[in-house]
């Protein structure tokens, strides 16, 4: 089985569970290693070169991870839009509450996308710890709506300090979470990886890089024989274009869209909740 089913509910009631020690220690060993390797040269590494590193751009089509995703996806299958990876060391600065939903701008929470967020030596309770906030991905928020909170704690907080080398946390990424930095873990290193699927049937914004289009094409050349159409470049529009587009509009941009045409007109006071 994919997964469980306890998995599935906590991950629709609450946005997330955990496998623990999900990837073996070769597996961890190869992608520090290819960690390791980009940080001697970018020490930021946003992913675009993906398709060079091979240990690192596995992941995205690991088997049981795969399998997970299309049990949380459905009918509608799924596409892969972007990985991204970091070494964190001693003194890493925290990241506010947030949430990694796309979506411009943000309306709904229709469709499913997921983020799979590795952590190759897992989590001591020292440079950062994983904060969520549970449940949350059932809202419909700007992506930093909770900036103002810094990483306190809201209620019902989760805290996630304690995970064995290999744990993979699958996320809903409208949940709202980040990164609380703790002190000490100059002898560790926080490595983590975050891959995002999105569902089928819609288009989604494309991930905010102007060479993304290349990086689906180059992991297609790579992986695509086995996986056909994981990596769709015509799932996606062009996040710039879309941000464009909403630039110079105040208040409310409803009347700003096409007439609807065929489509029962609500009565104003039963208004639907998108509104």
């Amino acid at each position: 089985m994919a997964i469980t089913e306890a998995e599935k509910e906590q991950f629709e009631t609450l946005g997330y569970f955990v496998r623990k020690a999900f990837l073996s220690p070769q597996e961890v060993r190869a992608v520090a290693d290819d960690i390791d390797r980009y940080v001697e040269v970018e020490r930021k590494f946003d992913g675009t070169g993906l398709y060079k590193y091979d240990a690192l751009s596995d992941l995205v089509v690991e088997p049981r991870t795969l399998a997970i995703t299309a049990a949380l996806m459905g009918d509608n299958g799924f596409v892969f839009q972007k990985s991204h990876s970091a070494l964190h060391l001693a003194e890493q600065p925290p990241i506010h509450w947030h949430h990694d939903y796309e979506q411009i701008p943000q309306t709904n929470r229709n469709h499913l996308q997921l983020h799979v967020l590795h952590y190759l030596n897992g989590l001591d309770g020292t440079v950062g710890d994983l904060i969520l906030w549970p449940g949350s991905h059932h809202s419909v928020m700007a992506r930093n709506a909770l900036k103002f909170a810094g990483t306190d704690d809201l209620p019902g907080t989760v805290v996630i300090d304690d995970l064995p080398p290999g744990s993979v946390v699958f996320v809903h990424s409208a949940l709202v979470h980040g990164r609380r930095a703790k002190p000490g873990g100059e002898n560790f290193k926080r490595y983590f990886i975050d891959i995002s699927y999105m569902e089928r049937e819609v288009k989604w914004p494309s991930y905010g890089r102007e060479n993304w289009r290349d990086m689906l094409e180059k992991l297609d050349e790579k992986y695509g024989a086995e996986h056909p159409g994981l990596f769709d470049t015509n799932a996606f529009f062009e996040i710039a274009d879309g941000i464009m587009r909403m630039d110079g509009f105040s208040g409310s941009m409803a009347m700003e869209l096409p007439p609807v045409v065929g489509k029962e007109r609500p009565k104003s006071d039963r208004v639907p909740i998108i509104q």
